[in-house]
């Protein structure tokens, strides 16, 4: 009888690499590698993932003392302390995808060169790792949240609030494929991975996390929305909050931003993973 293969790996050039059913037969493999990484983290620690908790409250305790409490910054009518919170839960989220998937590829290079399975299996479990750590910290968000709604501090927003949802996935994909961009460009010329860093620091300060885009004067408003997170940062704590900026036309262009950093992700990643083995 004729033999049916169930996999074909074949050298032939592609502009596109992607293939969703394969990457679901591999599923079992995506969690292992979750699992791994988890373990990799939080191993001989005590509290594990718990301080996730103290890391987000003892940052935000930080920013809340120096541009809230020194640095005087308004907050839109809101607590500085869940202002800050919430924008930095959305930032951080992209922020550690992106970091997490910087030098995926040369990371990873001893496995990849030994064994076959969709190289999309690394970044998008590195991807699932950050939506738990994403998950704990929206737990203390509620807590922080709830106290201030008792307290009549801020309003409940109701059906609103699920819009935080796809915020939080649009913020996975555009820092994913950042990462995964920098990491395949970071093959040929390492500095990049270097600089993913500082990139990562820019950006935050030029993101509103810290501070409310309606203090800014129109000029540095622009400039602020340029940066294909600031939109979302500012939706996201609209939707919970119910105040700030909810400026259509920057939400628009941070989704078609989004959409197309993927698409130019997936086919440098794509081109990328067929020849690093050989450069690593």
């Amino acid at each position: 009888m004729e033999k049916q293969w169930q996999i074909e790996i074949d050298g032939k050039p592609k502009l596109w690499n992607f293939d969703l059913r394969e990457l679901w037969q591999f599923r079992s493999l995506i969690v292992m590698l979750f699992k791994r990484n988890y373990s990799v983290q939080y191993k001989q620690t005590v509290l594990g993932p718990i301080w996730l908790i103290f890391g987000v409250v003892f940052n935000t305790g930080v920013f809340t003392l120096v541009f809230g409490y020194v640095g005087n910054m308004t907050s839109d009518g809101i607590p500085y302390f869940l202002f800050c919170l919430s924008g930095n839960i959305i930032w951080s989220l992209f922020a550690t995808c992106l970091q997490d998937n910087t030098r995926v590829l040369m990371n990873n290079a001893y496995l990849f060169g030994k064994v076959y399975f969709p190289r999309l299996a690394v970044p998008i479990a590195n991807a699932l790792l950050n939506v738990l750590k994403c998950a704990i910290q929206l737990v203390v968000c509620a807590l922080v949240w709830g106290f201030f709604l008792i307290r009549g501090e801020v309003a409940f927003t109701g059906f609103m609030l699920l819009g935080m949802l796809p915020l939080l996935l649009f913020a996975v994909c555009m820092g994913t494929a950042m990462g995964m961009i920098i990491s395949s460009l970071s093959v040929k010329y390492r500095d990049l991975g270097h600089m993913s860093g500082i990139l990562v620091s820019a950006l935050m300060y030029v993101s509103p996390v810290l501070y409310p885009v309606s203090q800014l004067s129109p000029v540095l408003r622009r400039i602020v929305y340029l940066n294909p997170m600031s939109a979302f940062v500012e939706a996201f704590r609209y939707c919970l909050t119910g105040t700030g900026n909810l400026y259509l036309p920057a939400l628009i262009y941070d989704l078609v931003f989004t959409v197309a950093i993927v698409f130019i992700g997936l086919i440098l990643y794509g081109k990328a993973e067929r020849t690093f083995v050989d450069i690593v």
